[in-house]
């Protein structure tokens, strides 16, 4: 029993803390110690929600989530083969290309947007372009490192036991290098998330950064509030989500920890 206790108590830190900044933001500004106009209580953020609309807020939620998983989608299919190839196939082309890939990979995608915005317009296009960027590089990279993390000792006694090259491509590297392949997509979901908002503030008529521009302009301060803990609650669910995608899918890594080896 107490050990039960224990592991709720440890599973439930996170909520303990979002909890009492939850409970300070309505606290707070109620007692006057911050100008409720600039830091209004989180009551006043939450009537707000009312007064937009739930379908509305769910329209901008939908359209938001719709760009960020298509951009990230894309990028997924062009880096991870991209990054197999480099490692396995094509290991001394990718050492050669290395100090160009790390300089691209240096610019950050918002300063690239108005050359986006030039090529691809106004709109999705840009947005589709500037999230497709942000996810690259970190899968790329975690692609080739965790391709070359892989024991070689393991693909010859693969190939020693007469596996094919597609056996040991899905039987040996994918399994090996799957772990640092997820902490690179969870990078690059977690950029891919700040930078869309970023990008829907300057280029697009819906979603949350589009939300947060229009209640900017129009001085609507707890509405920008609102939008912004809208944007927070959905930055923390699709980590959440990537934390147990990675815990479901590399199931040897948690085994290995219960069992003390790692």
């Amino acid at each position: 029993m107490k050990n039960l206790l224990a592991a709720f108590h440890n599973r439930a830190k996170s909520f303990y803390i979002i909890s009492g900044f939850l409970l300070l933001w309505q606290i707070i500004p109620s007692t006057g110690a911050v100008n409720p106009h600039f830091i209004p209580p989180l009551s006043t953020v939450l009537a707000e929600a009312p007064k937009l609309g739930l379908a509305n807020i769910a329209i901008d939620i939908s359209i938001s989530l719709e760009r960020v998983i298509l951009g990230f989608l894309l990028a997924l299919v062009v880096a991870l083969p991209l990054g197999f190839m480099f490692a396995g196939a094509f290991p001394r082309f990718a050492k050669f290309l290395y100090p160009l890939m790390s300089f691209l990979s240096q610019i950050p995608p918002f300063i690239l947007f108005p050359v986006f915005v030039v090529i691809f317009g106004i709109g999705d296009g840009g947005i589709y372009t500037v999230i497709f960027w942000s996810a690259f590089w970190p899968i790329l990279f975690s692609a080739i490192a965790g391709t070359r993390q892989v024991d070689p000792l393991l693909v010859k006694s693969a190939r020693s036991m007469g596996a094919n090259p597609a056996q040991v491509f899905y039987k040996i590297i994918i399994p090996g290098a799957l772990s640092s392949i997820m902490t690179g997509a969870r990078t690059a979901m977690t950029i891919c998330f700040m930078m869309l908002i970023g990008a829907e503030t300057m280029g697009a008529n819906s979603g949350l950064g589009w939300l947060i521009n229009q209640s900017q302009r129009m001085g609507m301060i707890p509405r920008i509030y609102l939008a912004v803990l809208l944007v927070a609650i959905l930055g923390l669910a699709i980590n959440y989500l990537f934390e147990w995608l990675e815990r479901s899918i590399i199931v040897w890594k948690e085994n290995d920890r219960k069992g003390g080896i790692v």
